[in-house]
């Protein structure tokens, strides 16, 4: 059996000539070499085609003599610092694993003999480029697998191994191959060492975290996912039809009034007395919300002051901002106490300034109301519960990565807008940390992959002693 390791370009990263007769390598960043001596531009030549090992790089760099090989390997200490330099493993030929990007320890991390290790809890594996790929949120680097060898190690590692268990664990696999592969992971942060109380050993700023909170945080931010991070990338023009705004609902409309606003201009309290007021008001008075009052805390707060429709692009003005300026959050409400409402589940429709009632299952919103209870830390339901959902198509049309972070940014926004209006109005706001997207769409039919719930804010009558 015939175990390699090459060192290559990471896949992406391509090679050109500059105009001053250097070379420049293209992906993630931009990296321009100056003007190289022949057979270092050749070790170049030969990373691009990916089929040489380090000592084969370093005598080909060799024939200019023993500065050149400094030269060169100064070089891939460069190359390694800017993300540009992979590492791959085979067997007889076959592409078993390949590190992407190599990290600054350039390869010199191999497992210790005497100790145990284990797969870290924040790793994981999913299917990429005709193969599967080990990741982690810890590490700029990926672990891919062409073949069965690695996930079959993988799976070994699930429970603490010493280094010699793990290459008998698996038959077939030569132990040099073994070294190797867990030298990758252990450079990828997809290992974490064992003490001997069979307690894995994690840096102390990793026990507070989860793993999907820490893969959202580094995966929605640069230089993680550098390609299409950022701005409008437009990925989905000439595949799939821009989303429209969704239609009004079937029904009949309920009309809210609007708010004399020239009145409130005049005589509402000043932005500063509003701003240093605010505050989250948990338990509600005892009469309940009216129709008016809701009516003008959803106008003031998410409803539209007019649109300009071209084509497709809805181009709206709201007193809140909005990622792109899509607009792609939607408003329901669900009624418990509201004088002039029956209760129930509402959407409502911006331009018409209306409730529509949505036909709901009972079970499921009472379910939702009290899952707002219990986050508000009362034993009676809330009056109103604002549901905030995402029309996800139209936000991730036009922005790749950071689409699903900007509208959890835009639920953020349109929270402190209801708090600010609902404390201008006297009524009681809460904002709610937590909901059930599987139950909203349960209980209003939508498909949460379409339409999903993202943000609950209850709301009510201000108690008459102030806030609770």
């Amino acid at each position: 059996m015939i175990v390699r390791e090459t060192l290559s370009l990471v896949p992406g990263v391509s090679l050109a000539s500059s105009t001053e007769g250097g070379r420049v390598l293209n992906g993630r960043v931009q990296l321009t070499l100056p003007p190289l001596s022949g057979s270092v531009s050749a070790t170049i030549e030969a990373l691009a085609q990916g089929e040489h090992g380090p000592d084969e790089l370093s005598e080909l760099a060799g024939g200019g003599g023993l500065a050149q090989v400094a030269f060169f390997h100064n070089l891939l200490e460069a190359l390694r610092a800017h993300g540009v330099l992979a590492r791959s493993l085979s067997l007889d030929g076959a592409l078993i694993a390949r590190l992407s990007p190599e990290t600054a320890r350039g390869g010199g991390v191999s497992p210790r003999a005497e100790m145990r290790y284990q797969l870290s809890r924040f790793a994981f594996s999913r299917v990429a480029e005709g193969g599967s790929q080990l990741e982690t949120p810890l590490s700029m680097s990926r672990v891919w697998m062409g073949t069965w060898h690695g996930p079959a190690l993988l799976g070994v590692l699930a429970t603490p191994k010493l280094p010699a268990e793990v290459a008998e664990a698996v038959p077939g696999v030569p132990p040099e191959v073994t070294a190797a592969f867990l030298g990758m992971l252990l450079e990828a942060g997809a290992l974490v060492e064992v003490n001997a109380e069979g307690v894995p050993v994690e840096r102390e700023a990793l026990i507070t975290w989860e793993f999907h909170d820490l893969l959202f945080y580094q995966w929605t931010r640069w230089p993680r996912h550098a390609k299409g991070y950022g701005g409008a990338t437009y990925r989905f023009r000439g595949k799939l039809p821009q989303p429209e705004p969704k239609p009004r609902p079937p029904g009949e409309a309920l009309p809210l009034e609007k708010p004399d606003m020239a009145r409130l201009e005049r005589g509402d309290s000043s932005f500063t007395s509003v701003l240093e007021r605010r505050r989250t008001v948990r338990n509600p008075g005892g009469k309940p919300l009216t129709r008016a009052q809701l009516g003008e805390l959803l106008y003031r707060a998410v409803g539209l002051r007019h649109a300009d429709l071209d084509g497709r692009d809805q181009k709206v003005a709201r007193v809140y901002p909005s990622g792109g300026a899509i607009y792609e959050t939607g408003v329901y409400t669900i009624v418990r106490s509201c004088e002039g409402l029956e209760p129930g589940l509402y959407a409502y429709q911006v331009d018409e300034h209306a409730l529509y009632r949505i036909p709901a299952r009972t079970p499921e919103l009472a379910e939702l109301m009290q899952m707002a209870a219990d986050g508000m830390a009362l034993p009676a339901q809330p009056q109103v519960v604002i549901v905030l959902t995402a029309q996800f198509a139209r936000m991730a049309w036009k922005y790749e990565v950071m689409a699903y972070s900007a509208m959890l940014k835009n639920v953020g926004v349109i929270f402190q807008t209801l708090y600010l209006v609902a404390t201008a109005m006297g009524l009681a706001p809460c904002a709610l940390g937590s909901g059930g997207a599987d139950l909203f769409a349960r209980a209003s039919g939508l498909d949460p992959l379409v339409e999903g719930s993202v943000g609950e804010f209850a709301v009510g009558s201000r108690p008459d002693g102030g806030p609770g």
